[in-house]
């Protein structure tokens, strides 16, 4: 079993950590599929806080896809800010 490195660098400092994946690739598709249904299923509601409720279940299920598939930025990085604004709306008081 081949280990694959990540790199984080900071300023001059290079740091090596190995990206340990003990993930199926079904389990991954599995979660990348939850993540789907919990947001399409979002889109369906009309009650505001079961709406960000589930978005906030179907972005955190993608942020795991992300990590999960290979550290797909474009997806982590979206879904995490999504989850912090769907946390932000779900506990502020009105």
């Amino acid at each position: 079993m081949a280990v694959t490195y990540f790199l984080i660098s900071l300023k001059m400092t290079t740091f090596v950590y190995p990206k340990k994946n003990n993930m199926t690739p079904e389990i991954t598709n599995y979660i990348g599929y939850a993540a789907s249904i919990f947001v399409v299923t979002s889109f369906a509601l009309k009650e505001i806080k079961k709406i960000r409720i589930l978005n906030l279940i179907g972005c955190a299920f993608f942020v795991l896809y992300g990590i999960f598939n290979g550290y797909l930025w474009p997806v982590i990085i979206p879904n995490g800010i999504l989850c912090f604004i769907q946390v932000y709306h779900l506990i502020k008081k009105t």
